[in-house]
């Protein structure tokens, strides 16, 4: 299959252009030469002609012209056919035609050796000008944007309301894609320039800010993890074929006594929430108590059969995490290294979720279960890139059985309503 010519001209193409007008050459040759088709050389010295007007006046009535002052001003001295203003007010003027010019088959005076001497209108093709014209009209032409005014107005009905309730124009762009009549980028280049009623600021993490440093001092003694270390982790993952939990504690203010306790199935991109009303852990093993209670023991077992959490005080009591309220033994827990959150990236990456809805400095203690189970809903609801325009919600549904979300109140919410701001909390508690 024969290779389609390109239509678009290098600036050396240009220069060899206008090298071969100088010598005579003819379109259908230019093209040969450079191998395009006589329409684009054609088209190309058309929209890049110079017309170059003489200074002198090129009436053809000019050698037998005695006429003075046409132009009304009586002080000049000139005869009208030595100026080149007299033909804007001449009513015998008539054009010059160079005949050269005009039995040239490029109408172009290129190749005339008489341009420098010649008093006629000169056609001119310089492939300096022409490359700077090109460039300019490809800039140009992709500048703006090409909607109309109601396109604007749908865009801004549709998006805007949606960041206000700390979407992001990703989730935006992939539940509302039948409507919206523009890409993601493009939305992005709308709100960068202010063309919609919302700015950058707006969206979610649009500005970052650098973490607060606190230390804390552990509230209860260290104890041995002999057995639960990260290495004993990745010896049991290698010979048992079940998919890891995370867990961890999202804290509040320095004064307040409850934590949120986190839940990430990193197979699913998924995150439970449940608040805890003091920093121990006696109140974590409580909760997972409460959890096992309502799940029973085999869905437990099913959902939660390996936990990977930090070294934080709260995680201290791991007979008490293990040890079943049926008995024997409910799930495994495995702790990551010292300062090593890396080790369970993914749990930590999606606490940047929450803290759009809780921000840091935010005071747990008003908050219910039920909040968190609101919380954790819009945040599991959430469309993401890396799942490729789906929620988590998406893929647990599909693989987790329907009673773990019906007994832990766990629901999808529609696209449109899904909020990712702290307003979201506001409206469940009136109060505040």
């Amino acid at each position: 299959m024969q290779k389609k010519k390109s239509t678009h001209l290098t600036a050396d193409d240009r220069i060899r252009i206008e090298t071969l007008l100088k010598e005579g050459s003819s379109l259908r040759y230019i093209a040969d030469r450079l191998d395009k088709s006589p329409s684009t050389i054609s088209r190309e010295i058309s929209k890049h002609v110079q017309v170059h007007v003489p200074r002198c006046c090129d009436c053809l009535n000019s050698p037998e012209c005695t006429l003075y002052h046409v132009c009304g001003s009586s002080g000049c001295r000139k005869k009208c056919k030595t100026c080149h203003k007299a033909k804007q007010y001449c009513s015998d003027y008539v054009k010059a035609q160079c005949d050269t010019l005009l039995g040239a088959p490029t109408h172009l005076c290129n190749s005339c050796h008489k341009q420098r001497y010649c008093h006629f209108e000169k056609r001119l093709y310089n492939a300096k000008a022409a490359d700077s014209e090109y460039r300019s009209t490809l800039v140009s032409s992709r500048d703006g944007f090409d909607l109309t005014a109601g396109d604007f107005q749908k865009i801004n009905d549709i998006v805007v309301p949606l960041v206000k309730k700390g979407q992001s124009v990703y989730h935006i762009v992939q539940t509302n894609r039948n409507i919206l009549p523009v890409s993601e980028s493009t939305i992005r280049r709308l709100i960068g320039t202010n063309e919609l009623n919302i700015c950058r600021i707006d969206l979610p993490e649009a500005v970052k800010r650098r973490p607060r440093k606190k230390t804390r001092t552990p509230s209860e003694p260290s104890v041995s993890k002999e057995g639960h270390l990260y290495k004993d982790y990745l010896a049991y993952i290698q010979y048992n074929d079940i998919p890891t939990v995370q867990m961890d504690c999202v804290e509040g203010t320095q004064e307040d006594r409850a934590v949120i306790l986190t839940f990430h199935f990193v197979m699913f991109h998924m995150q439970l929430l449940f608040i805890l009303d003091e920093h121990t852990s006696a109140a974590v093993v409580a909760m997972l108590d409460i959890i096992e209670e309502a799940l029973g023991r085999e869905l437990f077992a099913s959902c939660f059969p390996l936990i990977l959490t930090d070294n934080g005080h709260e995680f201290a009591d791991i007979d008490g995490m293990e040890h079943s309220i049926y008995g024997g033994q409910r799930t495994c827990v495995f702790f990551c290294d010292p300062n090593r959150s890396d080790q369970k990236a993914e749990c930590e990456n999606n606490h940047r979720l929450l803290r759009d809805i809780v921000p840091k400095g935010t005071s747990f203690e008003p908050f219910s279960q039920t909040d968190m189970t609101l919380a954790a809903n819009h945040l599991n609801s959430y469309v993401r890139k890396s799942l490729f325009g789906r929620c988590p919600y998406d893929l647990a549904m599909a693989a987790l059985p329907e009673d773990f979300f019906v007994l832990l109140g766990l629901e999808r919410i529609p696209a449109g309503e899904v909020t990712m701001k702290p307003v979201l909390l506001k409206r469940s508690n009136p109060s505040e």
